[in-house]
């Protein structure tokens, strides 16, 4: 059964990077522990300052469920972000 990948782009405004990656570190980490979530790696692009999260999870069930909890919510990134690209994908 082909696994959920999760590929998502940022481009943190530059007055807001270090802000960025240390509120996307501690929600990567918090995920990581979600039943499901086989791996959440927050990469950051040598050419530039983009930074991608890498997302892995069993099934589309693991993702509703993570979706469902308490308080879980991206609403804090729009304010330091210039741009978010998101793609899902089925592993082969």
């Amino acid at each position: 059964m082909p696994k959920i990948a999760i590929i998502v782009e940022f481009e943190p405004r530059p007055e807001c990077r270090a802000e960025f990656l240390d509120q996307l570190r501690i929600d990567a980490a918090e995920t990581l522990r979600d039943e499901g979530c086989l791996r959440m790696e927050v990469l950051l692009v040598r050419d530039g300052e983009r930074v991608i999260l890498s997302e892995l999870w069993r099934d589309d069930a693991a993702i509703e469920a993570h979706r469902g909890k308490p308080g879980h919510s991206h609403a804090w990134q729009a304010p330091l972000l210039k741009s978010k690209r998101v793609s899902v994908c089925e592993t082969d």
